[in-house]
């Protein structure tokens, strides 16, 4: 089927070209249709259920509203976690998915679930929206020097965040900072009891000072008229002249009770900017699946017209961080790898087929690989990112061009002098046969070889199928060009005058060669126990690698976290928050720096009021003036935070990395230690005991339990005794406690179509503690009675936070390392760990984190892998109908190993993923070569050549294309292996693998394998019973050739 494939194009070349222009124009349309991104978004598919349940404790709220949602979403199908952080008025519950379930039906199911939960009156749970830890795209901040925070809050929410969520593929825009507006009526509360008048008698007026009616339509002769009532607030005057009720005939107005101020409603949290302590900045998500470049380019453009037409005078906006910028970088470092990977692929091609056209040939099949990736990537669905297009070797890809091509020109360069079209054709035609069969075998084994990378799952699956996908699609469009196009071009382009008789550098290599392949078949038992040897010895090296899961990304930004003590106010922490600004500000590469501490309005980011999170923009390195690189830098600034703002705890990393880590776990850090149980106080002490095991252990950059600590708490325990002789109930006294304390919103205020909540709230001269005692308390009799009359107040402390895993109590320690391989750190600690913590009956330890992806991640490829392995010598036995071929092939993959794990070792590379992926790649191009070397043996011996001399003028005829195909495929990762730009680091250890592996697999192919081939085949006939015949050993036997010499 094969030759005839070969036949027809090069017998009907007009409908090849045909295809091959179809081809590229389908290809380049796919590209344009291909989504671009940085990097795969590795998240799970979750969804996160936030309930704001405001003045609440988190004690309560857990009992009250996260308890019951974890009811009613257990067992939601393929549903592996529901885990929630409950911290005062906020549930957060995130449920994570396995790969059964797309973001549309966990969505469905968990709608379908909430629709029937009883929480308490006026909590509603809401879904967030559809993003992912990679959707944060698009960071801002706006300044205008002559506007309040206030006002710019507002801004921001009726004019930049109305106008962004329009943008096609936008899901969220977060608003943070400054306040939100509303209209604050703050009560006197002398004046409420002067006229007897209870703060519920004062809020249901309120209540029903503002309204719109619908009075249905009259009819008026021919016309129809609508009635409607209009009485909604428009002013604050409005609010004023709202009738609470009535003394001695003349009405009590709202004016007369209270003061209405137009002022910010109580925040959790607030963002500073470099000198600006009280900044409001917006941050635009990405809706999960969207292609990022579409969004950002549609993003950028609803900006410039933003700030060109809707924006008030004055007010101007900055953004600082966009993902335009690493999406840009990462494919810049990648392009430029492919190009320098491409040239020297060129280069090898030309010095070793000696013939520039043959050379071209060959390269002309790099660019339309790359199309065939862009058109299966867009057929699957796959982005383009760093990894699906970063980890693509031209020289791997364009072997069956390589082999093609390089058997075509041995043939012609034996042509006659003056040969006919015809004669020329049927020699292309009778060299492509010969290696189109053992060509097509090789990439089918180098794509199954990819198998095992297709069955990773959750995160690490969704980082490197996409390049498993890639290579896929490239080596398919290779393997179809190099039967059918590389044929037809070598048939128009190659001449015999222009082919070059001798080439030096092969007859040199030929050379040096023979003498080494003749001594190795000489001594065949001591050349296979000593590549035995050296593969034992290589293995127990092995075992000193260090692992990890994956490399860091260097995405060129930093997120610094500090956490302050648990009951640190929000003053206090603006104030500190300013000191950390300042400090890192003081190192010169770093352009600005944006603090967050806390929590947004909406609850989407479930941090307390004493966590600064912080995001430090760097300058270009270009213009950066020390000789320092990004690591030494986030040591400096590490150091320098720890020696002058002592007590914080300080973590460093990037924005990106940062959300995958939290994703994965729901807590933030690298390993993560989770101590689950029912009480709090067991689980504090256990997770205490367990980070004073850690922390010592070398490697643990920092060690910390996840937002531990407690608040200080004013309880106020209503007597019911007390409460009974007044008629009161306790829901009457908590609503006084609510609407007093906490506020309460009683109405709307319309200005045009903006909408801003009036709510009831004592002033903050009114809020302190000792006055609190006098707040009015409206009996059923009418008459009012203070609330410390019925209520005692007892201060306490409660729960900053309390995290939930599988209906389960949780404390974590975060762990962050840096120094050392992960795999390594961990063994220590579980060591300290298991030997130094015993807990009590119903509390366990669980590990999460990255570290859980790398154990599941290398526990399914250790099954996976010899399934591979399996595949692949069962394509072997296919094409070779020999079990004996086919072992002595598969006997590459252990020696390639050989040059993978030195390699590692010598760069000081942890075993990762990554790496891991590098050794499946390796195992393809080991076999290829084999392949190639067999191969030849079988059709020389079917020519009728004795043994040895088939053995030895296979692997010398095979030399080129051997060191070619090795050769081509090392040069095409080399500058992949020697990058340091930004996006190199997730690349490096897979080309480090291959590069290492190849590069002993050569060696050892063109030495051991010929060898041991010779020794096997040689052992099987003497065992037939022709091994001492004469004419054999005349033939072949190396002693009478004068190798074995006394």
């Amino acid at each position: 089927m094969i030759d005839r494939l070969i036949a027809y194009c090069l017998r009907q070349p007009l409908m090849v070209m045909l295809a091959l222009l179809i081809f590229i124009g389908g290809s380049v349309a796919a590209f344009r249709q291909l989504p671009v991104e940085a990097f795969p978004d590795v998240s799970d598919t979750q969804v996160t259920v936030v309930t704001l349940h405001p003045g609440r404790a988190a004690e309560e709220v857990e009992r009250e509203v996260t308890m019951p949602l974890e009811v009613a979403l257990s067992g939601i199908p393929h549903s592996v976690r529901v885990f929630s952080h409950t911290q005062f008025g906020l549930s957060m519950i995130i449920l994570t998915f396995d790969d059964g379930a797309d973001d549309y039906f966990a969505r469905a199911q968990v709608m379908e679930r909430l629709q029937g939960v009883d929480l308490p009156e006026g909590v509603q749970p809401e879904m967030e929206a559809m993003s992912s830890a990679v959707g944060e795209i698009y960071r801002y901040v706006l300044h205008a020097p002559h506007m309040s925070s206030t006002e710019l809050r507002t801004v921001q929410e009726w004019v930049m965040e109305r106008r962004l969520r329009t943008v096609p593929g936008v899901a969220d825009v977060v608003s943070f900072g400054g306040f939100a507006r509303t209209f604050q009526v703050e009560p006197d509360l002398g004046k409420l009891r002067d006229r007897g008048i209870s703060l519920e008698e004062f809020a249901g007026a309120l209540e029903r000072g503002s309204a719109n009616a619908g009075g249905g339509y009259v009819e008026r002769g021919q016309q129809q008229y609508l009635i409607r009532g209009v009485g909604l607030m428009r002013s604050p005057a409005d609010i004023g002249t709202v009738v609470v009720g009535e003394r001695q005939g003349t009405p009590v107005l709202v004016r007369d009770l209270a003061r209405i101020v137009d002022t910010g409603l109580p925040r959790q949290g607030l963002v500073g900017q470099d000198d600006n302590d009280d900044a409001v900045f917006g941050m635009v998500l990405m809706r999960k699946g969207e292609n990022p470049s579409l969004v950002l380019d549609a993003l950028h453009q609803r900006v410039a017209e933003i700030e060109a037409s809707h924006l008030p005078e004055g007010v101007t906006l900055e953004p600082f961080y966009d993902r335009s910028w690493l999406v840009s970088t990462t494919l810049k470092t990648v392009f430029r790898n492919l190009v320098e990977g491409a040239l020297l692929v060129f280069l090898v091609l030309w010095l070793f087929l000696y013939n520039a056209r043959a050379a071209l040939i060959v390269a002309a099949m790099m660019p339309l690989a790359l199309l065939s990736t862009f058109l299966g990537l867009h057929l699957w669905g796959v982005p383009a990112n760093l990894l699906s297009l970063g980890a693509m070797d031209f020289g791997i890809i364009i072997d069956g061009a390589v082999i093609v091509t390089e058997h075509i020109v041995s043939r012609m360069a034996q042509m006659p002098a003056g040969s006919t079209r015809r004669e020329r054709m049927a020699t292309v035609l009778s060299a492509a046969s010969e290696v189109g069969r053992p060509t097509f075998f090789s990439m089918l084994i180098i794509i199954a070889a990819h198998i095992p990378i297709f069955t990773l799952q959750r995160q690490e699956g969704r980082m490197f199928a996409p390049m498993a996908y890639s290579v896929t699609s490239a080596l398919i469009g290779a393997l179809i060009l190099a039967l059918t196009v590389v044929p037809l071009l070598c048939f128009w382009w190659l001449r015999r005058e222009r082919l070059k008789g001798e080439n030096p550098v092969m007859n040199r290599l030929v050379g040096w060669y023979r003498p080494w392949l003749e001594g190795a078949m000489a001594r065949p038992r001591t050349v296979v126990l000593s590549a035995v040897a050296m593969l034992v010895v290589t293995l127990a090296l092995g075992t000193r690698l260090g692992s990890e899961f994956l490399p860091e990304l260097d995405e060129g930004s930093i997120w610094l976290t500090a956490t302050l003590d648990p009951s640190t106010s929000l003053a206090e922490a603006q104030a500190q928050s300013r000191r950390v600004r300042d400090l890192v500000r003081t190192l010169p590469e770093v352009s600005t720096v944006v603090a967050k501490l806390g929590r947004p309005e909406d609850g989407s980011d479930a941090k307390g009021a004493n966590q600064i999170e912080a995001l430090v923009a760097l300058k270009p390195e270009s213009e950066w003036t020390r000789r320092i690189d990004k690591r030494e830098l986030v040591a400096q600034m590490q150091r320098l935070l720890e020696e002058r703002i002592p007590g914080p705890e300080f973590s460093i990393s990037q924005p990106v990395r940062d959300n995958i880590l939290e994703s994965i776990s729901q807590i933030k850090g690298q390993v993560v230690i989770k101590v689950s149980g029912e009480d709090l106080d067991v689980l504090t002490r256990q997770a205490q005991a367990i980070l004073a095991q850690v922390k010592g252990v070398a490697g643990v950059e920092s060690a910390f339990i996840d937002r531990d600590g407690s608040l200080p708490q004013l309880r106020i325990d209503i007597d019911r005794d007390r409460a009974a002789r007044y008629g009161l109930n306790v829901q009457d006294i908590d609503a006084v406690i609510e609407t007093a304390i906490g506020g309460r919103e009683v109405g709307q205020l319309w200005e045009g179509e903006r909408q801003f909540p009036i709510s009831l709230r004592l002033s903050d001269a009114d809020r302190d503690l000792q006055r609190l005692r006098t707040v009015p308390v409206g009996t059923a009799s009418g008459q009012t009675v203070m609330l410390g009359d019925v209520a005692d107040f007892q201060m306490a402390s409660g729960a900053i936070n309390i995290s939930r895993e599988n209906a389960q109590r949780v404390k974590a320690v975060s762990i962050f390392i840096a120094g050392r391989d992960m795999g390594s750190v961990v063994a220590d600690m579980r060591r300290q760990v298991d030997a130094s913590i015993d807990l009590p009956e119903g509390y366990r330890i669980a590990w999460s984190g990255e570290f859980e992806n790398q154990q599941r991640a290398m526990a399914r490829l250790g099954w996976v892998v010899p399934l591979s392995v399996l595949i692949i010598f069962v394509l072997l036995f296919d094409a070779f109908k020999d079990v004996t071929s086919a072992a002595l092939i598969l006997a590459n993959v252990p020696l390639a190993m050989i040059g993978g794990i030195l390699a590692l070792l010598l760069t000081g590379i942890p075993l990762s993923v990554s790496a891991a992926i590098g050794f499946i790649a390796l195992f393809g191009q080991a076999v290829l070569n084999g392949v190639i070397m067999l191969t030849r043996f079988g059709q020389l011996r079917e020519q009728g050549m004795a043994l040895y001399d088939a053995v030895v003028q296979g692997a010398l005829q095979r030399l080129r294309t051997v060191l070619m195909t090795a050769l081509l495929a090392m040069f095409g990762l080399l500058p992949m292996a020697t990058s340091h730009a930004i996006g190199a680091e997730t690349q490096k250890p897979l080309a480090v693998v291959v590069i290492g592996g190849l590069l002993t697999a050569m060696l050892l192919t063109l030495l051991v394998l010929p060898t041991l081939y010779y020794w096997v085949h040689r052992r099987r006939e003497a065992r037939a019973g022709r091994g001492n015949s004469a004419g054999s050993t005349e033939a072949g036997d190396p002693t009478v050739l004068g190798i074995h010499r006394s």
